[in-house]
């Protein structure tokens, strides 16, 4: 094997970082390539590239570390990935990382930290964001002059993991003064695969209210990391399989999962009285709300594992004035509360590795429940809103 080819050599402790950092995206950018929704069934050809692009520079870097590199792809998935924490590979990473006892396959699925890793590598966030489907949807919405269209659509497919043959017909013409929604359902939802079913029925997760794979032997159990924490999870419904649509897998990933917290604060701060707006301007903010008083927030919900990658990706709060139907007076970055429990050291690498927070030190960065227990609750509801 020439090592020549691998890239350039990395000098320094920074360029050691980056190379380890360069090694761990690929090769989680690699095992989600192979896996899709449905998880890694077996090891076979063609193997994602991203995987053995990942595998030819982790075998150059351990070459220069003296140690042994995995031998083939198979020995990288089967041993490295599954079997190994990554503090016991032979890289360098940035303490705020948090590498220690984090493995990229557990039970053979991705985990959450390699999803995170693998949206680093190829900003597949963007990519999913910026796809044929939702890059059509914002821009008719927009040449209709009906944003709201484009925040329907998310809450739906957010709500509705899987429809039968009646409720997929019943989605499909929710919208009739829109011809092309009927097209968006299409796209969003396709049908049943065998290996997505089990006994002519599709398990549907009672916690995060997506559809689950069937594990090797049969079992049921979600995988998502809320769930599987979850001592309490209720039983997953079950739907009959033949006729049905399920969503996408990657509209699951990077739509509805993501949309469940972001939908569950907008619930919260309604029932206290709140007036919620989701996704205004086509997805500028993930909400803006009116406390009973007339205060206004804009909000975007950050649901991630690591804070070391959330940091990169967060962006500037938009500026609206005052005549403007979405102006807010305070914006708030908002973390899962179980997300900061899980990790004591989450708000203070935010705050130390965000560049976009330092340059809006106005915007505050709050747990969920701090921020609805902030709204004041005088005993009427609210409402969630998709419209102006």
């Amino acid at each position: 094997m020439s090592l020549t080819q691998f890239g350039p050599v990395y000098s320094g402790r920074a360029s050691a970082v980056r190379a380890g950092e360069v090694v761990l995206s690929l090769v989680a950018s690699g095992l989600v390539g192979m896996r899709g929704w449905a998880g890694v069934r077996r090891l076979q050809h063609p193997y994602d590239r991203s995987l053995q692009l990942g595998l030819d520079r982790l075998a150059a870097l351990c070459v220069r570390a003296g140690s042994s590199p995995p031998v083939g792809v198979a020995d990288l998935v089967g041993v490295w990935c599954a079997e190994r924490p990554l503090d016991s590979w032979p890289l360098e990473f940035d303490p705020d990382a948090q590498v220690g006892g984090e493995r990229l396959l557990i039970g053979g699925e991705p985990s959450e930290f390699c999803l995170e890793w693998a949206v680093a590598a190829r900003d597949v966030v963007s990519e999913v964001h910026e796809s044929a489907l939702v890059k059509h949807i914002k821009d008719t919405a927009a040449l209709l002059g009906r944003p709201e269209l484009y925040a329907q659509w998310r809450l739906f497919v957010t709500e509705h993991a899987v429809l039968g043959p009646e409720e997929f017909l019943v989605a499909k013409n929710a919208v009739l003064d829109v011809p092309q929604w009927a097209t968006w359902m299409e796209e969003s939802y396709g049908p049943v695969t065998a290996e997505a079913s089990a006994g002519g029925r599709v398990a549907v997760c009672g916690g995060c209210g997506q559809w689950i794979v069937p594990r090797a032997d049969g079992r049921v159990r979600c995988r998502v990391w809320r769930c599987a924490q979850r001592h309490d999870l209720p039983e997953p419904d079950r739907v009959q399989a033949r006729g049905a649509r399920r969503l996408e897998p990657e509209l699951v990933r990077f739509v509805a999962l993501p949309g469940r917290p972001e939908l569950d604060l907008a619930r919260r701060l309604a029932a206290r009285g709140a007036r919620v707006v989701l996704y205004p301007k086509l997805d500028a903010l993930d909400l803006v709300a009116v406390w009973p008083g007339g205060h206004s927030i804009g909000v975007d919900v950050k649901d991630w594992h690591s804070p070391y990658l959330l940091a990169r990706r967060i962006k500037t709060f938009p500026n609206w004035g005052a005549g403007d139907p979405h102006a807010y007076r305070k914006g708030y970055l908002v973390v899962p509360r179980d997300r900061l429990r899980a990790n004591r050291s989450y708000m203070r690498i935010l705050a130390q590795r965000s560049e976009a927070l330092k340059a809006q030190p106005q915007i505050e960065v709050v747990c969920d429940d701090d921020l609805v227990a902030s709204c004041p609750d005088l005993g009427t509801a609210g409402e969630v809103v998709c419209g102006p």
